[in-house]
């Protein structure tokens, strides 16, 4: 070859070099979803742990795994996303999304629901966390009331934006995984034991305080109190106010054969 030729080689190639877009860097930190069981504080369950950014998360329970147990509710409130990135205009308050979905274990899994982390929660340098709180996802009632062991799933990703295009990707998988409905996520188990119950149906009055149930019925009302597992507690007729001391736990309160759940703390 002769060397002009390699030299004009070589400028079309450092030419078109240039205008590729300026694709830099970026990654995964420390994510997690906050889930609130019953009447427990919410808490920031971890998805994945790189030990920086926020590390205060690493010390947490992972997700996958998890059993809720039997809830008497249970509450997806949002969740945290959290990476870095030397890329601009890097990440946006549409980045980091949480895709969920709850299902009978032993069933289909069904399509994902979506929540947006849309609040820029921390950002210095390079690291952000963007993060939602308050979403108030009722996990229940993303499932039949049928007795059952059931299955939340979760999957956080990220889009990042870098000059001339943008980049998504996914937890579980990494920088290096795009996101894909077909993907499995992290998953975590609970338990339904049917009620038939339909919540506020009772024609009375049920207040719970200090271990102590407070029912305000009419006259001649029957009254019936069961354990959460169908254990008969206590049945008596209720004139006016009837109370009961119970040690904390979920119960099932019936009057005149309607029934209520009740959560006694």
């Amino acid at each position: 070859m002769k060397k002009s030729t390699f030299i004009t080689g070589c400028m079309i190639a450092f030419s078109l070099l240039s205008t590729l877009p300026a694709f830099a860097g970026g990654g995964w930190a420390t994510c997690a979803v906050s889930i609130t069981k019953d009447s427990d504080p919410a808490y920031n369950y971890r998805l994945n742990n790189e030990g920086w950014t926020d590390g205060t998360w690493g010390l947490n329970t992972d997700f996958q795994g998890t059993n809720f147990g039997t809830p008497f509710s249970l509450t997806l409130n949002g969740g945290s996303g959290n990476g870095w990135t030397d890329d601009t205009p890097g990440y946006t308050t549409a980045s980091f999304k949480i895709y969920y979905r709850a299902y009978l274990t032993s069933g289909t899994p069904g399509t994902w629901s979506q929540l947006d982390l849309d609040f820029q929660a921390y950002h210095t340098g390079n690291n952000y966390i963007y993060d939602k709180s308050g979403a108030n996802i009722n996990v229940l009632s993303l499932v039949p009331n049928v007795t059952g062991a059931y299955t939340l799933e979760v999957v956080i990703s990220k889009n990042q934006f870098y000059t001339g295009g943008n980049w998504n990707s996914m937890e579980p998988g990494g920088q290096a995984v795009a996101y894909s409905d077909a993907t499995a996520g992290y998953t975590a188990t609970f338990n339904i034991l049917a009620t038939g119950i339909h919540q506020n149906a009772i024609d009375a009055n049920i207040t719970s305080a200090h271990n102590v149930i407070t029912v305000d019925a009419a006259n001649n009302s029957v009254l019936e109190i069961y354990s959460i597992s169908g254990q008969n507690i206590d049945r008596a007729i209720a004139n006016g106010r009837y109370t009961k001391s119970l040690k904390s736990g979920a119960y099932i309160v019936k009057v005149n054969g309607k029934a209520q759940k009740v959560m006694v703390k």
